[in-house]
């Protein structure tokens, strides 16, 4: 149990530590963030991450600056908008649905 307890209290604070990378988006594409910093809240343009298809990326209402591009936002490298969230109360749903009828003709078998 102890050994579990140590296993446990790691992978926690590893969990805490980690930060996503955050970046610079511009209006007119949200598909792109800017990560490399030139200095304070002023991005460059040539270091960039594009989102997978579908996907956009979530701005904050803090203002940053793409060194040629002008005004963006603040945006986080891990918060995506992707089609496939609004699907996700269908998927569990769905597997929900098979678990239990998998469930119920099993104990309908040993019964």
């Amino acid at each position: 149990m102890i050994k579990f307890f140590i296993v446990f209290l790691f992978a926690f604070g590893m969990v805490l530590s980690v930060k996503a990378t955050t970046g610079c988006i511009l209006n007119s594409n949200l598909t792109k963030i800017y990560t490399s910093v030139q200095n304070g809240t002023n991005y460059k343009s040539n270091s960039s991450s594009t989102a997978l298809a579908g996907c956009t990326y979530k701005q904050t209402t803090s203002p940053c600056t793409v060194s040629g591009s002008g005004p963006a936002f603040l945006g986080d490298t891990a918060i995506l908008n992707c089609p496939i969230d609004n699907y996700t109360w269908l998927i569990l749903v769905s597997f929900g649905g098979l678990g239990f009828v998998y469930i119920r003709k099993k104990n309908l078998i040993l019964n």
